[in-house]
């Protein structure tokens, strides 16, 4: 038996998946945390690895993590193992004539649209064993996700739209600027955002849209900051307090606004807007679950129209 032949039969896999995931996060420490693994015996699989294949994957030191050649090569084979396999509950779903699996669906907190909601209604209707699952997230934190595989799809604003990602707009969101009943403003209306520069602010923090930091830059809003929280719902709870003012998106404070809790300040012709999409993988590695439902936000998106706001 030639040689080579006899390493990849001892070889175990375990170990190349496990290589993967430290690659994925960027060294040792960082994937034995995701994996909840103890970091010793992560250091000692990816060791054994090594010794199996007879060659240094990485380097690990104080410079930092690095990947060797030789571990691009490995990274790469283990890459299209993990694909395989993530793709292996779709292509067996096809042969039995249904699909199985699971649709995992990073959205920002407090996304309200109407059509999106028709389309998981639809293909959990029409496909009783697919599982669904939603997790909550910063808009860069789901496009990560999106990237390395841990969710088939996201709802997202993008600050930058790259190629290793698909986008299909799903929706326009508008941000205003909201004060509760107890605060001083109520009731004010302002066509010069520069007037609310000396206000307190609650922010999202890293959350916040791009197109909303250059706009209160522009402004000079949110010079002094009281706080804030990156769930939307949290920070108009801290909106409710009267202890400070806040962007919301308008679809989150619709009805609180309608119940007259918050108050809009700025004048509607002076507010940011940008749009959202619907982040997948490119259809070469596009989950038989994401791309179902592409297609039916597609054919919703195309029924309702252009320039859905």
């Amino acid at each position: 038996m030639h040689p080579n032949e006899m390493l990849w039969r001892r070889l175990d896999w375990n170990l190349i998946r496990l290589f993967h995931e430290i690659v994925q996060h960027g060294g040792v420490s960082a994937a034995a945390r995701n994996l909840g693994r103890q970091q010793p015996a992560t250091s000692q699989a990816l060791s054994r690895l090594e010794d199996q294949l007879g060659v240094k994957l990485c380097e690990r030191g104080p410079a930092g993590f690095s990947v060797t050649p030789e571990g691009k090569i490995i990274f790469e084979i283990a890459s299209e193992m993990v694909e395989l396999m993530r793709q292996a509950p779709d292509l067996l779903a096809q042969t039995a004539g249904s699909v199985r699996g699971s649709l995992r669906v990073a959205i920002m907190t407090q996304v309200i649209d109407p059509e999106f909601d028709a389309v998981l209604q639809a293909i959990a209707r029409r496909h009783p064993l697919l599982e669904i699952t939603i997790d909550t997230a910063p808009w860069q934190t789901i496009l990560d996700r999106v990237r390395v595989g841990d969710a088939d799809l996201g709802l997202s604003y993008v600050q930058i739209l790259d190629q290793v990602l698909s986008y299909e707009p799903l929706m326009s969101e508008t941000q205003q600027l909201y004060c509760s009943t107890t605060h001083p403003l109520y009731g004010r209306s302002f066509d010069n955002p520069r007037a609310l520069s000396n206000e307190s602010f609650f922010l999202t923090g890293r959350d916040e849209p791009l197109e909303l930091v250059n706009y209160r830059r522009q402004y000079e809003l949110g010079k002094k900051v009281r706080g804030g929280s990156e769930d939307l719902g949290e920070l108009k709870r801290l909106i409710f307090t009267g202890a400070a003012i806040g962007f919301l998106p308008t679809r989150v404070a619709e009805a609180d606004v309608k119940a007259r809790k918050l108050w809009p300040l700025l004048t509607d012709s002076l507010l940011p807007t940008y749009p959202v999409y619907i982040v997948t993988r490119p259809v070469q590695s596009r989950s038989q679950p994401a791309q179902l439902t592409l297609d039916e936000a597609r054919r919703r998106l195309r029924a309702v129209g252009p320039g859905r706001a």
